[in-house]
């Protein structure tokens, strides 16, 4: 039978328990005390995995929130680095306690993945020479839909924008190597997520530019 030995309350709002078999769960003090157990009782197999589920809850739910104070998540990038984390000490019941961590972080306004999106396409397109295609396929592999990540991208970028973009990696690639044929520029430019179309707008946007400059 396994009993409990000692019980600390924090000014957080949580309580250490610890059992008489040296196990130790740290949890919310609302849990505790909804279990609503006599001190000199023995813990049953259900109160012990009550204790053992709201403890693991309280570890994933403080881990998204530390992952979520440095920036904005995608709930996939917090399922992968909280199960990483976590593979071998929570092995069962993950996936639940994981999802109901999402539903209060989502219900407060902690986490969204279209918040997410637009922060991801803003940064992207301030920051790096790349095209919608590119910035959709990491959307995509950082588990946001392709119908939302094509909406904000729609909503967020421009033709003139892509343009732009398209033009500033171009000038980019000539600058690494002024010896490359029109065919390689379009395939690297291709390669980095601009559209055929776009490219070829700009490589004669850039070209007119050019002669101009000549004249």
């Amino acid at each position: 039978m396994v009993y409990v030995n000692s019980v600390h309350f924090f000014q957080d709002g949580k309580v250490k328990i610890e059992l008489s078999d040296k196990r130790m769960f740290k949890l919310s003090a609302q849990n505790w005390l909804d279990l609503d157990h006599a001190k000199d009782d023995s813990l049953s197999e259900y109160q012990l995995e009550v204790l053992e589920n709201a403890s693991n809850y309280m570890k994933i739910r403080e881990k998204i929130l530390s992952l979520l104070a440095v920036r904005e998540h995608s709930v996939f990038e917090l399922q992968r680095k909280t199960k990483q984390k976590f593979f071998k000490s929570i092995t069962k019941n993950f996936s639940n306690l994981f999802n109901r961590c999402i539903e209060e972080m989502q219900e407060k306004d902690f986490q969204s993945d279209e918040r997410f999106t637009r922060h991801f396409v803003k940064f992207r397109i301030l920051n790096k020479l790349q095209g919608p295609f590119k910035i959709l396929n990491d959307l995509q592999s950082r588990g946001i839909s392709r119908e939302l990540a094509e909406d904000i991208l729609a909503e967020i970028g421009s033709h003139e924008i892509w343009i732009k973009k398209t033009i500033d990696c171009l000038e980019y690639l000539l600058k690494k190597n002024k010896k490359l044929f029109d065919v390689s520029y379009r395939q690297k430019l291709y390669q980095r997520g601009f559209p055929w179309e776009i490219i070829q707008e700009a490589l004669e946007q850039h070209k007119i530019s050019s002669n101009n400059l000549d004249d």
